[in-house]
């Protein structure tokens, strides 16, 4: 008969182990329509700040937020795509068309289109595509129904650059499904798909046998003070903006100035109501201002208060938490994610942060200090930039480069980590991927390699000099 001890010992033998090794299982992220979320969120609340271990209602799990890989696991088979690609670009038009009929002939999945895309001519005209073009969708997020065609997309594929991936993160403002971000733009640092590789990649995330990247996001809130107008030093005699400006305030769907027939849009930036058109832009006093007292936005890569137009050095306040920390008198301040800290913030001085760090970097713009270094701050840290009441000059807001928003006195801006990432699927995986990104995108520390010592004239040297012909050895 065995003693308690042996058995004891045998029944530990039995129980699984747990894994503490770099192999060890990813943490699984679950999508679908079957799903009560539609795709990851980090948490049960858009009020709360901070990365914690957060329960993603779908699967009742917990997720570590952003340590590492997360897995992608379907809870149904995906049905439908939306497929977003850049503008007017033939090269292209031709993977795109390529890409759809790959979707709609060996997946039978419902592709879904924006409508500028189906009118291209070269789409819409081309009868060798006619017959995959009838059974495309068209797709828009500025009808009624918006938030059901957002909850309706499955997966998205976007053909592009690394600007085409910003605007797929602008029209998702809460939850997002996975990205496959195949790289066809000019930089590519977002986008490490090869899209050569297209049908083994998304045969792949359609078995789900894939690992996400999850790149957080920043929830960016502008509040105006109560009796604030419209002001600015430029009010004598300065002649109006041009259209050209009113232009890039008020852009196109995609970011372009509004084409022939096309309706003059403003992206949405409540991430609460995606079809959220905020009031119309008007001029007072050389100024383009919005009449309303708070917006919202996510943001993917920065958001960047500087002087707007004034000539005068800034004097921006930030706070942490509440709580005063120092004073900006620069041009400008910049307030990345970590997948922004490789744009303008690292040309601005910054380090280059891995996406799956969980913090914000703070980097000033050509700041009049030499002590004014960027610094890096929680994720859970609430940031506030404000343009202090007894400032020479006001100040001007943009969020991933575009809805520039002009700052009064007393005017803030309010930023803190969001809890809905932006989930893109990797190449290879999130740190191959994103060393990978740095030597082919920005060069990171190519140099000529410096030779090796000849060893050879080493041994020469230590055995001495060899004496020359017809000459005797002392």
């Amino acid at each position: 008969m065995d003693s308690p001890s042996v058995a004891r010992r045998q029944q530990f033998a039995s129980q699984p182990k747990r894994q503490r090794t770099s192999s060890a299982p990813a943490p699984a992220a679950r999508f679908g329509r079957s799903a009560a979320g539609q795709a990851l969120n980090w948490g049960n609340s858009p009020h709360t700040d901070g990365p914690k271990l957060r329960k993603y209602e779908s699967s009742g799990e917990f997720l570590p937020s952003m340590s590492g890989e997360t897995r992608l696991i379907w809870n149904g088979r995906p049905q439908n795509v939306l497929v977003i690609k850049k503008y007017r670009d033939r090269g292209i038009t031709t993977k795109f068309k390529e890409i759809t009929r790959y979707l709609v002939e060996e997946h039978n999945l419902k592709v879904m289109v924006e409508g500028a895309v189906l009118a291209e001519s070269l789409v819409c005209s081309d009868t060798r595509y006619s017959d995959i073009f009838q059974q495309l969708v068209s797709w828009t997020c500025e009808d009624e129904d918006c938030d059901q065609k957002l909850t309706e997309v499955d997966f998205i594929v976007c053909l592009g650059g690394d600007g085409t991936l910003l605007y797929v993160s602008s029209l998702f403002q809460d939850s997002v499904p996975p990205i496959l971000a195949f790289r066809l733009g000019s930089l590519g640092f977002l986008t490490p798909l090869d899209v050569n590789d297209y049908k083994p990649i998304i045969s792949k995330v359609m078995d789900g046998d894939a690992t996400l990247t999850l790149r957080a996001r920043l929830n960016c809130m502008i509040n105006r003070r109560a009796d604030s107008q419209p002001t600015s030093p430029f009010t004598n005699g300065t002649p109006s903006l041009p259209e050209a400006v009113s232009k890039l305030v008020q852009p196109s769907a995609r970011g372009l100035s509004p084409g022939v027939g096309e309706k003059p849009y403003i992206r949405p930036l409540s991430p609460g109501v995606p079809g959220f058109v905020p009031p119309p832009v008007q001029r007072s006093n050389s100024v383009i201002t919005r009449h309303t007292q708070t917006s919202h936005m996510l943001v993917l890569n920065e958001v960047v208060i500087d002087r707007g137009q004034s000539a005068y050095l800034s004097n921006l306040e930030i706070y942490c938490n509440g709580r005063l920390v120092t004073d900006v008198q620069g041009d400008g301040l910049i307030v990345a994610t970590a997948t922004g800290s490789t744009a303008y913030a690292a040309a601005a001085g910054a380090s280059m942060v891995h996406p799956s760090v969980q913090a914000m970097v703070v980097t000033p713009i050509c700041p009049h200090s030499l002590s004014f270094r960027p610094i890096m701050v929680p994720g859970g840290v609430r940031i506030e930039v404000k343009v202090p009441e007894n400032g020479r000059g006001t100040g001007a807001v943009s969020c991933d480069g575009k809805n520039r928003q002009e700052l009064s006195y007393g005017d803030s801006v309010q930023i803190s980590m969001s809890i809905y990432p932006l989930p893109c699927v990797d190449g290879v995986d999130h740190i191959s991927d994103w060393f990978s990104s740095l030597s082919s995108c920005l060069h990171w520390n190519v140099r000529t390699k410096q030779k090796a010592f000849d060893r050879h004239s080493e041994e020469e040297d230590a055995i001495g000099a060899v004496p020359e012909e017809g000459e005797e050895e002392q």
